[in-house]
């Protein structure tokens, strides 16, 4: 236990943590997400900051050669690669083991091709053609039909205008928080959206699972009253970010759960003190209120 309470209940955002955890999982919910994963990943590509990301995400993929075995310690798409094309117990842990066994004998996922693909952006290659063509094996292989749309627009990426970029990106970042609410890359990728301006006021979610909209975006004056309840200056944007992650129903990285930890102590201190001091708390908040509205 940690000496703040709700820093117990912080962890970091992974989808697929131990083997056992697969079980709200279906086999076609995996190849989805494969598919998926593949294609916020060869997005970030194409910016500098973001494919160092890709490149570190890219190397832990593979760092056992194969993802033959479950590991724990793997990434999300670690993971995905092991139920669609590792050791085929796995899928006995899958939601309907039956029918999953029978999508598992009927698709083939290219192996040599996905690891040639991870070792360029493991290598930070710019993306090229032959790429794209691995992503479209992918599709095929898996026999994955509802990112197929999105897979031809992102291996034509370079060749999309402004507004043409933003509603792929867009329509990316529907499909990770519907399909990949906890997935390990979601808050990176939700930033990286963020921080190069790729948001589309048009795109349609169309989604099966309803993603919660985003709030209000950040204002200035209101991370700069961070720096009063002790937060450090290089904190700042972390710590304004944590509402934002949790009012999404995701969890909180660790680097923004260690920004936010001047404000959990001062939560927890007044938690300790007693009854008292929460009604004080309390209080405050709703005068608070009444002075925002």
């Amino acid at each position: 236990m940690s000496n703040f309470k709700f820093l117990d209940f912080v962890t970091e955002g992974k989808m697929i943590r131990t083997s056992d955890g697969v079980n709200r999982m279906s086999f076609t919910d995996a190849c989805d997400l494969t598919l998926l994963y593949f294609l916020v990943l060869s997005v970030m590509r194409h910016y500098p900051i973001s494919k160092r990301y890709v490149k570190t995400y890219a190397t832990e993929v593979l760092k056992w050669g194969n993802w033959e075995y479950f590991r724990s310690s793997g990434n999300d798409l670690y993971g995905l690669l092991n139920i669609v094309d590792g050791d085929i117990k796995i899928v006995s842990k899958l939601k309907d083991p039956k029918n999953a066994l029978l999508s598992r004998t009927r698709s083939s996922l290219p192996r040599m091709a996905v690891k040639r693909l991870l070792r360029n952006m493991a290598n930070g290659q710019a993306p090229t053609m032959e790429d794209s063509n691995v992503l479209y094996k992918i599709d095929l292989g898996l026999r994955n039909s509802s990112y197929s749309t999105l897979r031809r627009k992102v291996a034509s990426y370079t060749n999309l205008n402004t507004k043409e970029k933003k509603e792929v990106v867009t329509q990316l970042e529907f499909a990770l928080k519907a399909r990949g609410r906890n997935a390990d890359l979601i808050d990176y990728f939700i930033l990286f959206v963020s921080d190069y301006d790729l948001e589309s006021k048009t795109a349609k979610d169309t989604e099966p699972t309803v993603s919660v909209p985003d709030p209000i975006p950040a204002n200035t004056k209101d991370i700069q009253m961070l720096r009063m309840l002790g937060v450090p200056n290089k904190d700042l944007p972390f710590a304004y970010k944590v509402l934002s992650i949790t009012s999404r129903g995701l969890p909180i990285p660790s680097r923004f759960a260690q920004a936010y930890q001047p404000i959990m102590q001062i939560v927890d201190d007044i938690v300790k003190a007693g009854p008292g001091y929460v009604n004080l708390l309390k209080q405050v908040h709703n005068r608070a209120k009444r002075a925002k509205n």
